[in-house]
């Protein structure tokens, strides 16, 4: 069990393990470790090495020292490898050892790793990052899950760390960032079709951009999603519609309406299941639910 000065190691140390390391050595961690199989290379090696010394970290040969050394181990590798290295540290880890994955991978393979890590009695953490750590380093906004979630909390916020704890399995924090990340992805490559569309008929990208936000700036921030999907099911034909001659006109000025393509078959498939009728009132809260519950009850759509 952990009590307290809890020994902290890193596997992989990039931005992440960096800029965690550094955040963590200044609110009083004492003894950080890191493992990164770049270390020893000429080029990526002396960029690892060159953080290590900035942060204060010492760096180790392999996984089992590492994981030998370390009360609190956090994998920051890359997502593609972070089940081989859940895999690898439960030959190593110990009874109520912490180890977390905060590794930007499937809800699935969290699951997976808590599944081997946990039948060595290591309390395992799904943690999910949901900004770049560069200005409040560890301090920065996480969710955690499983059965290690709130014991890390408590172990960790004494220096700071103190990521919000979502009921559920590993894998449940990863399912909200994964969720969220359709809107973050989604809204990118939309902006970026916007202004590639402005800039192709001589209109400043800029002159959009209090226009944009127009239709919600009036609502409380917990209304605004129920707002756009209420509007996207019962105006869905219309919108749908509408946005045939938008497409006719972005194709007119020689850009391709990728998202717009994607959004029109969107709506006709949501104006398909003809639930205008089920709104009751002006309230959004509860309707957007009601509506959504709906879609999933009907028959299968074709997207």
């Amino acid at each position: 069990m952990i009590l307290r000065e809890p020994k902290v190691g890193f596997i992989g140390f990039g931005e992440v393990a960096y800029h965690f390391s550094r955040g963590l050595k200044e609110d009083g961690i004492q003894e950080i470790f890191a493992y990164d199989k770049n270390a020893k290379e000429i080029s990526k090696g002396e960029i690892v090495r060159t953080r290590a010394r900035a942060a204060g970290v010492e760096m180790v040969p392999g996984l089992r020292q590492l994981v030998g050394k370390s009360d609190v181990v956090i994998s920051a590798v890359w997502g593609s490898t972070a089940l081989k290295v859940a895999g690898q540290c439960a030959s190593f880890v110990r009874a109520g050892q912490i180890y977390c994955d905060i590794n930007n991978t499937a809800p699935s393979v969290k699951s997976q790793g808590a599944e081997m890590l946990k039948a060595q009695g290591a309390k395992y953490v799904d943690l999910a990052l949901f900004v770049t750590p560069e200005r409040d380093r560890h301090r920065s906004f996480m969710l955690a899950s499983g059965d290690g979630a709130r014991p890390l909390k408590r172990v960790m916020a004494p220096y700071g760390m103190t990521p919000e704890v979502v009921p559920g399995g590993a894998g449940r924090a990863t399912t909200i960032k994964t969720l969220a990340n359709i809107y973050y992805k989604g809204i990118q490559a939309l902006c970026l079709e916007v202004a590639l569309s402005a800039w192709k008929v001589g209109i400043d990208p800029d002159l959009l951009s209090s226009l944009v936000i127009k239709p919600v700036e009036a609502l409380p921030k917990e209304e605004e999603m129920a707002f756009w999907i209420i509007r996207g099911i019962v105006h869905a034909e219309r919108k749908a519609a509408e946005l045939e001659s938008i497409i006719r006109a972005v194709k007119e000025w020689g850009i391709t309406p990728i998202m717009l393509e994607a959004t029109r078959k969107r709506l006709k498939t949501a104006s398909d299941y003809g639930l205008k009728g089920l709104m009751k009132g002006d309230s959004r809260k509860g309707n957007d639910r009601a509506l959504l519950k709906s879609i999933g009850r009907a028959p299968k759509k074709e997207d």
